[in-house]
C-alpha cells in the first residue's frame, strides 16, 4: 500500500473537490481559500503515479504537488535487507547499564571534549 499527500492549488474549490472526489484512491483531507490537501491510496508505485496524473489532468486544478510519500513495499524491502547486528545489542541484559553510553546529543559530544 502506498500513501501520498498532495498540495493542491485550484480555481474553484468546491468544485474541485468535487472533481477529485471522483477519483478512485484520492480523499480531500483538507482545504481552505483555494489550497486543497488530499491523499492517494495505491497498491503500488505505478497506480500512485496514475492517480496522482488524474489529479493533475482534473477540472479546476491549477497545480498538483505531491509533498509525502510512503512506500510500505520499499519499507518492508530495506528492513529485511538490514543487519540484525542491532537487536543483538538491544536485547543483551548482560551489560550493565552504568557502562553504556549515549551519544546521539551534539552538545554531550561537544561537552565532553571541552572537559578533557
Amino acid at each position: 500500500m502506498n500513501i501520498s499527500s498532495v498540495i493542491i492549488k485550484t480555481k474553484d474549490l468546491s468544485k474541485c473537490k468535487d472533481e477529485l472526489s471522483k477519483i478512485n484512491g484520492v480523499e480531500v483531507a483538507l482545504y481552505e481559500d483555494s489550497t486543497i490537501i488530499a491523499t492517494i491510496q495505491a497498491n503500488d508505485i505505478n497506480e500512485e503515479i496514475n492517480i496522482f496524473k488524474n489529479i493533475e489532468k482534473a477540472k479546476y486544478v491549477i497545480s498538483a504537488s505531491m509533498h509525502y510519500s510512503y512506500i510500505e513495499d520499499e519499507l518492508r524491502d530495506d528492513l529485511a535487507n538490514m543487519k540484525n547486528d542491532t537487536d543483538e545489542i538491544l536485547n543483551d541484559d548482560t551489560t550493565p547499564i552504568d557502562t553504556m553510553q549515549y551519544s546521539g546529543s551534539v552538545y554531550a559530544m561537544i561537552n565532553k571534549k571541552k572537559s578533557k
